[in-house]
């Protein structure tokens, strides 16, 4: 099933696209899932691996600017009013590159997080920097091992990749569900 979709296109750009979309919405699946692409063939891991970090940086910046663009518009401001990202203003005002490292590594945070930072008036100079380094040391570290375990038991893996994916997928779900529901009873 995996070969008959891949094969829609022969064109890596295609696969390109198709990994910076899916950072949109599920970023550490994306990685994982690019660096199987890579370790697979079906796209040079350099490429696979910058996908990954050029969908992050587009992602995280587009969210960044819709916390910056909710000081000009009240209606954005009235959404942008949510406990996870109130409770993240503070500290991001006070030590913005330890809590956009933080952000980085707690995957619940990620939206609100990047909201946040544009709501504290993150400097857009400090925001990027540390965005750009969080994003290459996070996707470096998750594709790497994704790569490598892709390589060590492909032939294991296509088997039951299409059983895996959706459980991962709901997994993934319900720890966001059970991750947001526990901070917001803690806010």
């Amino acid at each position: 099933m995996l070969d008959s979709l891949l094969s829609y296109s022969d064109s890596p750009y295609w696969l390109v696209l198709i990994v910076i979309i899916s950072t949109f919405m599920l970023e550490d699946l994306a990685i994982i899932g690019a660096a199987l692409l890579a370790a697979s063939g079906k796209m040079m891991p350099e490429l696979a691996f910058a996908a990954t970090c050029v969908g992050m940086l587009i992602g995280d910046t587009a969210l960044y600017l819709l916390g910056r663009l909710a000081h000009r518009w009240p209606w954005l401001a009235h959404h942008c009013r949510h406990p996870l990202i109130d409770r993240q203003v503070r500290p991001l005002q006070q030590a913005p590159w330890h809590q956009l490292a933080l952000i980085r590594c707690m995957p619940g945070l990620r939206t609100f997080g990047y909201i946040a930072c544009g709501v504290a008036r993150v400097p857009g100079w400090t925001f990027t920097v540390a965005n750009v380094i969080s994003i290459l040391l996070w996707a470096a570290g998750l594709f790497g091992v994704a790569f490598w375990l892709g390589q060590a038991y492909a032939e294991q893996l296509q088997a039951w990749l299409w059983w895996l994916l959706p459980v991962a997928v709901v997994l993934f779900f319900l720890g966001q569900k059970r991750l947001r529901a526990r901070l917001e009873a803690e806010a």
